[in-house]
């Protein structure tokens, strides 16, 4: 960086502006040993930073060390530091369970993640009654396992790009500009979320899906599956139109297959669509069409994401994502309710998570209740179209 005048006013201006994107905090003072500890306090990291995933875990992880070191930048957190201790759990959900209970057991105070291994983290949440929190396998089952509008799991707090919320995003477009839906998914709670939500949709309008199929995916190596026979049977349904509830590797190959075969769908997708230039990289121009949506905020981004967006690209040469930010924002959340909770007790912990209201995060205003365990909901979200021309996802008219 240029060692200049306007260099040093433009970080002072993003300091400013990161700083009104951690809600509001009061003082105290408390441990998870007793009060009065200045023994710094650890949060703990779960991301899967390999395979099918890895940029979405990497972010993940930069996210949550950006986080780290502005508090440890600005007083930390009760007057202690904060450390951050980070594992790959490589999408193996026996990994992400051992590496769960390996940082509750060295004191971390709460866990973020995972984006591969929800299901399993939840559990161990659960289990040692520790909060989990961030981006957990983004909502949806893995947190209402019982479905929408049961209740969630008590002790995960998901920040992410909720699928509940995508599949319904999906489809209101679908209902009102589809001819016949088809929906391939993932058969883990990522993928059921998403379906979930649209088959609920569907069922709301009195209609129903043209297809429905679920498809095993090799999350650990990202390596492709052959979706010929799918396209086939899709085809045979005269189906307009195509969720593709796949990783951003396998949305790629399904548009480049179809398109060997001159088969024509709108294609669909999923928070993973956008979030990155993983699935338009790899389709290119084949991607030019496709629906997805973003968060509002994304589309529409504050002075605080602005800048935060622009220090990530300077710290780590690539493209923030909402997966950095909903990390960054569940860091800044867990510093509220530390604070409110004037204690990193777990259940003290759990008990401000679920008082938190109006939090200004990056992602948006978050809040979280005793039933409502998820910050991002349909209302939240914009759709968007890709546009192979600009490289850019534009918003649907």
């Amino acid at each position: 960086m240029r060692k200049t005048t306007t260099a040093a006013a433009a970080v002072a201006t993003l300091s400013a502006l990161v700083l009104a994107a951690c809600g509001s905090s009061s003082g105290g003072s408390g441990s998870g040993s007793g009060s009065g500890s200045s023994s710094p306090i650890l949060i703990g990291e779960v991301a899967g930073t390999t395979g099918a995933y890895g940029t979405t875990g990497q972010a993940m992880v930069n996210g949550a060390k950006m986080a780290v070191a502005y508090l440890n930048a600005h007083g930390g957190i009760l007057g202690r530091k904060v450390t951050l201790q980070s594992y790959n759990d490589n999408a193996s959900a026996t990994l992400a369970a051992q590496e769960f209970d390996r940082l509750v057991s060295a004191g971390a105070v709460a866990i973020t993640g995972s984006g591969d291994t929800g299901p399993a983290i939840a559990a161990e949440a659960d289990r040692r009654q520790v909060p989990a929190i961030g981006v957990v396998d983004d909502g949806g089952l893995t947190v209402y396992p019982g479905g929408p509008n049961t209740a969630p799991l008590p002790w995960v707090f998901d920040l992410g790009l909720n699928t509940f919320a995508w599949g319904t995003k999906i489809a209101q477009y679908a209902l009102a500009h589809c001819q016949g839906l088809a929906v391939l998914h993932d058969p883990s709670t990522y993928g059921g979320g998403g379906e979930a939500a649209i088959k609920a949709a569907y069922k709301a309008a009195g209609k129903k899906l043209a297809f429905d199929d679920a498809i095993t995916e090799n999350w650990s190596t990202g390596a492709t599956v052959g979706l010929t026979s799918e396209i086939n049977q899709i085809k045979a349904t005269k189906a307009d139109c195509v969720d593709v509830w796949l990783t951003p590797q396998d949305q790629a190959a399904f548009v480049q297959a179809a398109h060997n075969q001159g088969v024509h769908f709108t294609v669909l997708g999923n928070d993973e669509t956008d979030s990155d230039t993983t699935y338009s990289g790899l389709a290119k121009s084949l991607a030019s069409g496709t629906v997805s949506a973003l968060l509002t905020n994304e589309v529409h981004p504050s002075a605080a994401l602005t800048a935060f967006q622009s220090k990530y690209q300077t710290e780590f040469s690539t493209p923030s994502t909402p997966f950095a930010e909903a990390t960054y924002d569940s860091i800044m959340m867990l510093k509220q309710a530390i604070e409110m909770a004037k204690s990193t007790q777990p259940k003290a912990l759990q008990s401000a998570f679920n008082r938190i209201s109006g939090f200004h995060g990056l992602t948006g205003t978050l809040s979280f209740t005793a039933q409502k365990h998820t910050t991002i909901n349909a209302d939240q979200l914009t759709l968007v179209k890709y546009d192979a021309a600009t490289q850019k996802w534009v918003p649907v008219s």
